[in-house]
């Protein structure tokens, strides 16, 4: 028993698109309490709240540079150095093993445009899907 026995299928959708409407609600409410928090948090240069019951902080991604001007390290440190510390790997050609793959907008239809015995290896070779996904979306007026 799931609860909702005594909803017949129309109230059920009605009932879905609803929660998603307060979940979207509630979604957009909390994103601007973060953002809230995070300016005033900013503002006096903190980077946590001391909180009794929370872990608050603010995490900055790692950076980002720009290989172009970093190349003038090695004309400041010795590249023994940046190879040895792995600081710096000089650009190289790699090869590497890319296995095979077939694309199925290409040949799905080739059991029609080929014949019988390439369309049984196509569906032969078909694995079972997932199970469905229910979508309830409005309509659009």
């Amino acid at each position: 028993m799931t609860g909702y026995e005594d909803y017949d299928d129309i109230h059920l959708a009605t009932v879905i698109i609803q929660w998603r409407d307060k979940e979207t609600a509630a979604r957009e409410s909390r994103q601007r309490l973060e953002h809230e928090l995070q300016r005033r948090l900013e503002a006096r240069g903190a980077m946590e709240l001391p909180h009794p019951d929370l872990v608050v902080k603010l995490e900055y991604p790692s950076p980002v540079y720009d290989v172009g001007k970093l190349a003038a390290l090695r004309e400041h440190l010795p590249e023994d150095l940046l190879l040895e510390t792995k600081a710096w790997t000089p650009e190289h050609l790699e090869t590497n093993l890319v296995p095979e793959k077939y694309d199925a907008r290409v040949f799905r239809t080739w059991g029609k445009k080929y014949g019988d015995e390439v369309g049984a290896v196509i569906e032969g070779a078909k694995l079972p899907g997932g199970p469905p996904r229910l979508r309830v979306t409005e309509k659009v007026q």
